[in-house]
């Protein structure tokens, strides 16, 4: 309520001082989409345009234009994505009650699309590499070396997204 109040009292300060204000509704981005919440429809709504190009996502255009259904004097005010679900916190100034909505956006692009095009292991003379494998929070590419003349590898080095290989010691 606090943080509301002050930036009332800011915006109105600005205002009377006659300096122009341009007020930003809330986002969040999740995958390959950013979610704004629009209060400018009655009841509110959730926009949803693509991350990488910036144009307009049908995807909860079943839901109409009253998605959040909010009630008289009541706005959205924060967004969070989180397993599929939009949750946004809603301020009511005339009862004072802060409150959340939840609004299912799986049908939004919101998986983010990994490049495979440079994924394939293949070998070089007697080095077998495998790029984009995925060990803790990091990708990496390993390097096995041939065992003799066998179609048998052991491990050799590996390189991280950056940087210089790094041998195995044993």
């Amino acid at each position: 309520m606090n943080k509301h109040l002050l930036s009332t009292i800011f915006a109105a300060s600005l205002g009377l001082a006659g300096m122009q204000l341009a007020l930003a509704e809330p986002v969040a981005v999740d995958g390959n989409s950013i979610f704004i919440l629009d209060n400018s429809a009655v009841g509110s709504q959730i926009v949803v345009r693509n991350l990488n190009n910036g144009q307009l996502n049908a995807c909860l255009v079943n839901a109409g234009q009253n998605q959040l259904e909010l009630s008289a004097n009541t706005i959205a005010t924060d967004i969070l994505i989180k397993n599929g679900t939009a949750v946004v916190t809603t301020y009511n100034d005339a009862s004072l009650v802060t409150d959340v909505k939840l609004v299912d956006v799986t049908s939004c692009p919101i998986a983010s699309a990994i490049d495979m095009s440079e994924c394939y292991a293949f070998i070089d003379d007697d080095r077998l590499t495998i790029p984009c494998l995925k060990y803790g929070s990091n990708v990496i590419s390993v390097i096995m070396k041939q065992r003799g003349h066998s179609m048998n590898f052991e491990f050799d080095s590996y390189k991280p997204n950056k940087g210089k290989d790094r041998k195995h010691d044993d």
